[in-house]
């Protein structure tokens, strides 16, 4: 039985080498300060919204993993090569970088022309008059997600 066991462990270590020399054939190696445009999700974004963000990477991790960043701020998430297509043309230059780490749903929402998925709403028992209102905080119009039938004044 553990003869089987060792074969297979050594079979998929094999398979998993040559996973990684076709991965590294078919894309090529990016360097630091390379532009790149990462594909949004389209959970992440609304229709009207861009579908893709121009990134810089900013660090090499273990030679697999990369950390981008956008003009607002790093991005949370490392990448792997697969994860992004490389630019030809450079847009971005590191010193024009944010240093706030940000996610990519919080880049689409302050890059969108329609204020992003806008999935935010309050529970507010009140009129929605004082800054405690998520919604009026973040100058955002109360919608018929928000409080039920309350009487509003965020509308």
């Amino acid at each position: 039985m553990k003869v089987f066991r060792e074969a297979a462990r050594e079979g998929l270590e094999e398979q998993a080498e040559k996973m990684k020399a076709t991965s590294s054939k078919k894309f090529q190696k990016p360097t630091l300060g390379q532009n790149v445009r990462i594909k949004i999700p389209d959970i992440d974004r609304a229709k009207m919204d861009p579908r893709s963000i121009i990134a810089i990477i900013t660090d090499i991790k273990d030679e697999e993993f990369y950390e981008l960043a956008t003009k607002l701020g790093k991005l949370k998430a490392l990448y792997t090569r697969n994860q992004f297509t490389l630019c030809k043309e450079n847009f971005l230059r590191i010193e024009e970088v944010g240093m706030e780490e940000i996610s990519v749903h919080e880049v689409v929402n302050k890059l969108s022309l329609v204020g992003g998925l806008g999935y935010r709403k309050c529970n507010c028992s009140k009129k929605c008059t004082t800054e405690m209102c998520l919604c009026k905080s973040a100058n955002l119009l109360c919608n018929s997600k928000c409080h039920n039938s309350q009487p509003c004044c965020n509308k």
